[in-house]
């Protein structure tokens, strides 16, 4: 079994969130009616958004922390440089 990548439930959550807070904004804009069907729709098209962003998360490699010897080193040597 390969390793999870990203965090689809997190993702979820997300996108359902968004989705419900579009339409909500949507309906006390007065943009749609109450009884429109793109109501229910927003809602399923935020939780699948989140759930595709949530699995190909995180986007980009992260810089790892230098270990505390090399971080020591490498600011000491930027401390000894002469100013120009």
């Amino acid at each position: 079994m390969t390793a999870q990548r990203g965090r689809p439930v997190v993702g979820a959550i997300a996108g359902l969130l968004l989705g419900v807070f579009l339409a909500l904004d949507a309906v006390l804009l007065g943009l749609v009616p109450t009884n429109a069907a793109v109501l229910t729709v927003l809602p399923v098209l935020g939780l699948a958004l989140g759930v595709a962003v949530g699995l190909t998360a995180p986007f980009g490699r992260f810089r790892r922390a230098r270990p505390p010897a090399e971080a020591e080193a490498a600011a000491e040597a930027e401390a000894t440089e002469p100013a120009q």
